[in-house]
């Protein structure tokens, strides 16, 4: 039974799993019966106040089918308690596991008041024995289910409560002007009531045990009723209609051992419409590897598990890169972490790369502790964006955590941590799983078990006596490679091949072909199931797009399936319900991909070895992300070294050919691979090519980043741009190609030359600011602060001081006519002139400076303290600074106190980010206090900043602040009388 969730759905986003009715059974024992819903395989979640002590014996009906089962219960809760819930395991024998995906389990993570849910009751008439789902829409908090309509076809008379008789309600609010004078809620024959929520007097919700229909003995039991919200389970109806929510009950370790993996995570009610949903049904095999199936038990990494828990302690936002190569166990880790903080009842959100942003940006309103994993982080950009400014908005009461997943720590990072939020992130390469051969051996052996275990669920392969197959095979040691996806994928294939299917064809072959010719069996038989009789190059190069492209909508699959030689306009609707059938997808895309993702690279890749003009059809259909995952995937399959000859030429070729559509996305796709020659090469010649045009020059340079291996081509390609503004006349485009090479060129240290880029900039700017200065005076001022760093760099002070105190004047004239646009940029220079008075000495200006510094960056923060907190704490250490300078100690104490104030709350919310200011705010202290003779509450600040600093020296040893860590021993030594030592 499929219940259309209507407007019980459209609250919350577009729901990824519909409430079920068809999971709905009863649970019967001495004469007492509830409803319960099915969450996993054969365990029922249903209510305490139903069920007897845990151990003993109950009949569980279901509600589909209305067929009988004995069952035990596993786990009990109190009844009428927080935990008013009961686990039931069927254990009878004729049972067979229900088709389809089980619920998926979730919470509410945001204040919104009341959602729209649907609790499933049961009804049962006195004159027929079948049990039916009886669905019941209304509002939900975490602790209630507000009950307002049974859903069409069902009827309700009144709403009964434990006592004799019937509650009396005040009235019964709807949507009309005038809330309806009820004493109880009734309906008509013809149509029920449509009610908002019920008050009563003492402006309680109704409580009630059932609701009543008019027809005599049909009763609809909602204790124990499954509610979902959102299209997720978020709990179960106790005593009345009180929720016992799942979050709740993950924290019970009783329940978490008697569910064991069937609450994997919970997922977030109001960020459905972002949440990656997969099918957790076998199709083939290959499904089994997909890390998120747990089919495999987590081994080891014991260390990184502890440090994972660790950054998930405190409140306030953290991220962490993960990052290691295809295969190594980067999403297992992650699936792990999710389960275990899903005990303290976390919510994890694995971030679907379709999400659209507005979905995405109700990751701000988040009240409740949460994860979000964002799997292949370097091929996301844009959607990366928006999530950190999702976040930038969150009030960091609560622990809010990105779990970044990437192949590498390369160019792609150096873009992605130019956002504040991605400060002091931490990086950890993840190693392979076992790096000896006793442990290897031992890996391949549970591999073999645990894969024989869920084999017999895969369709077509029952019939083996898979537990004997492993025996044998692990009777031996085996070293199957350190890698956690080789040695699985080995695993696999050893069984399958045991099996007899196909072994002499695969036996020595790579293992990913191996694998390869197994799913082959399996697409082939699902296209006669569909129907299908494809020639075969055509029936592969279908298969291969769908591996490369997952199409957005219908309309695009099918433009793709057109693209595809040899295939008829009658057979695209087919085709696509095929491939639907093989890759399920969520939110309503045509079809998903085929997992692993080496899986999908090795097969594309051979494909496109075959017929490297496969894509180029398709080209004009793919979105800009399309074709960045397109190249992306083309690059990596090309690393095999069977197919690298055969790949890399017609890839550059393909990037060339296409550069008006390709060169932005060839640009991404060279920050996000491992090898990127192919791609770089194409950039290169694309950025020679005197056909480029600026545009397309532009669309490569914004795309390759400051630092690392492509820095050195975004120096050429912007110098190229240059030449061309310069050639053209174009003043004002040239005056900022000088200012971006300026910087790109001193991020390589190459000084000079970026001082004579800045200059030239300034006196194109300086002469387009007197003649349009409304247009122009803001860039001549950036210009200008920029020339003061160069400056600085090349220890040139004072013409450093004059080019800021001219940026200064500009931004104050600026902030006259616009406060709101140039505020922050007056206080940012006022506190870089400050820094500039006192290279020179002139101590009294930098007092001054910085005190309008500090006091713009006060006004700031009112307005916006999640943008500029960290921006006054800076302020006040450099007004602090320059108090003590001038001997006024007092003062400068209480400064450096409130920037120490100010930077601990901080650390507080984001510890990665401003533990190292922390650090150095508690020294500068540490010198205002012993200034002042305040030996002991020196000494007591510098070795808080100096356990902070070993701290982190420990964790990250990558980023240790060596000069930051000498300045805290020295005045540590100084305070406490070992300078000389």
């Amino acid at each position: 039974m499929q219940i259309d969730l209507g407007d019980a759905g459209s609250a919350v986003g577009t729901a990824r799993t519909s409430a079920d009715g068809g999971r709905v059974v009863s649970v019967e024992v001495a004469g007492r019966r509830a409803a319960g819903c099915l969450i996993a395989g054969r365990l029922v979640l249903t209510s305490a106040g139903a069920t007897p002590e845990a151990g003993s014996e109950v009949i569980v009906c279901l509600a589909a089918s209305g067929r009988i089962f004995t069952g035990v219960v596993a786990w009990r809760g109190t009844p009428g308690g927080p935990d008013d819930a009961a686990l039931v395991r069927i254990g009878d024998p004729a049972w067979a596991d229900l088709p389809g995906p089980d619920p998926v389990l979730g919470r509410l993570v945001t204040n919104r008041p009341e959602l729209p849910a649907l609790a499933f009751g049961i009804q049962k008439s006195e004159w027929a024995v079948r049990v039916t789902p009886w669905p019941v829409a209304g509002l939900v908090r975490e602790d209630r289910f507000i009950a307002a309509e049974p859903m069409a076809g069902a009827r309700a008379d009144r709403l009964v409560t434990g006592d004799a008789e019937p509650a009396r309600a005040e009235r019964l609010v709807t949507g009309d002007a005038e809330p309806a004078r009820a004493e109880r809620l009734v309906t008509s024959d013809a149509e029920s009531v449509r009610a908002e929520r019920l008050v009563t007097g003492d402006e309680e919700s109704v409580r009630g045990e059932r609701l009543v229909g008019g027809a005599a003995g049909d009763v609809a039991e909602l204790a124990g009723a499954p509610v979902f919200c959102g299209g997720l389970l978020v709990g179960v109806t106790g005593d009345g209609l009180a929720v016992t929510s799942v979050s709740a009950l993950c924290r019970d370790r009783g329940f978490q051992e008697a569910a064991g993996p069937a609450v994997p995570r919970l997922s977030p009610v109001e960020l459905a419409a972002a949440q990656l949903t997969e099918p957790d049904d076998p199709r083939s095999p290959a499904s089994l590897l997909r890390a998120g199936a747990r089919v495999v038990g987590f081994r080891g990494r014991h260390r990184l598990m502890d440090e994972l828990g660790a950054w998930c302690s405190g409140a306030g936002f953290a991220a962490l890169l993960l990052h290691g190569p295809v295969g190594q166990g980067k999403s297992r880790v992650a699936h792990e972490l999710a389960g275990r903080l899903t005990a303290g009842g976390w919510a994890t959100l694995w971030l679907d790369e379709a999400a659209p942003d507005e979905a995405v940006a109700a990751v701000a309103d988040v009240v409740v502790p949460l994860l979000i994993v964002v799997d292949g982080a370097e091929s996301r950009p844009e959607q990366l964006r928006a999530l950190l400014a999702a976040c930038a908005r969150h009030d960091g009461a609560r622990p809010l955590r990105v779990l970044l997943l990437a192949r590498t720590a390369g160019d792609w990072w150096q873009l992605a941590r130019s956002d504040r939020l991605l400060e002091g992130t931490a990086v950890v390469a993840l190693p392979v799983l076992h790096d000896e051969p006793d442990g290897r051996a031992e890996a391949y052996r549970q591999a073999v078990h645990d894969l024989a275990a869920v084999l017999p669920r895969v369709p077509g392969h029952a019939a083996h006596h898979w537990p004997a197959l492993a025996e044998k095979l692990s009777a031996a040691p085996y070293d199957a490679g350190g890698r956690a996806l080789t040695v699985q994928m080995r695993a696999l294939a050893d069984l399958l091949d045991a099996a007899g299917f196909g072994a002499a064809l695969t036996r020595h072959k790579p293992v990913e072909d191996r694998l390869l010719t197994h799913e082959q069996r399996y697409w082939s038989f699902t296209a006669a199931w569909h129907g299908l009789d494809l020639p075969e190059p055509v029936a592969q190069d279908v298969l291969a797009v769908a591996a490369l492209v997952r199409p957005d909508s219908v309309e695009q699959a099918d433009r793709l399936l057109a693209g595809v030689a040899g295939l008829p306009a009658d057979r695209r609707a087919p085709v696509r319900a095929w491939l639907a059938d093989l890759f399920p997808a969520g939110a309503g895309r045509p079809w998903g991909g085929l997992r692993p993702d080496r899986l999908a690279e090795r097969f594309a890749g051979q494909r496109l070895a075959a017929s490297p003009g496969l894509v180029t059809p398709l080209l004009p259909v793919l979105t800009d992300s399309q074709r960045r995952r397109v190249l992306t995937g083309w690059a990596r399959a090309a690393r095999h070294t069977d197919l690298t000859d055969r790949l890399t030429v017609p890839l550059t070729s393909l990037c060339l050919r296409h550069a008006d559509l390709l060169a932005a996305a060839t640009a991404e796709a060279a920050t996000s691979v491992a090898a990127p020659g192919p791609l770089v090469t194409a950039l290169r010649r694309i950025a020679a090519d005197p056909a480029s045009d600026v545009d397309r020059l532009v669309a490569i340079a914004d795309r390759l980043p400051r630092l690392g291996d492509l820095a050195p081509l975004a120096v050429e390609i912007t110098q190229r741009l240059t030449d061309l503004h310069r050639r053209a006349g174009r003043t004002a485009e040239l005056a900022a190609a000088l200012h971006n090479l300026s910087v790109r060129l001193g991020d390589l240290d190459r000084h000079p030359a970026a001082l004579a880029a800045i200059e030239e900039a300034v006196v194109l700017h300086r002469r387009l600011a007197a003649e349009q200065p409304e247009t122009y005076e803001a860039a001549l001022a950036r210009s200008l602060s920029s020339l003061a760093v160069r400056l600085g760099v090349l220890e040139q002070p004072e013409p450093a001081l004059v080019a800021v105190a001219e940026a200064t004047e500009l931004y104050g004239r600026l902030t006259e006519r616009d406060a709101g646009a140039y505020r922050a940029d007056l206080a940012g220079a006022l506190l870089n002139l400050s820094l500039a008075f006192g290279a020179v000495e002139q101590y009294p200006q930098a007092l001054a400076a910085a005190e309008q510094a500090v006091a713009l960056h006060r006004q700031l923060v009112e307005e916006r303290p999640e943008a500029y907190l960290a921006d006054l704490a800076a302020a006040l250490s450099v007004l602090g600074i320059s108090l003590g300078i001038l001997d006024r100690n007092e003062p400068s104490r209480a400064v450096a106190e409130e920037a120490v104030a100010l930077r601990r709350r901080l650390a507080e919310q984001r510890p990665e980010a401003f533990l190292p200011g922390l650090a150095s705010a508690l020294t500068d202290l540490a010198v205002r206090r012993i200034v002042l003779g305040e030996k002991d509450d020196a000494l007591e600040a510098v070795e808080e900043a100096l356990t902070i600093r070993y701290q982190l020296a420990e964790e990250r040893p990558e980023s240790v602040d060596a000069e930051g860590l000498e300045w805290s021993l020295h005045v540590h030594r100084v305070i406490s009388g070992q300078e000389g030592e």
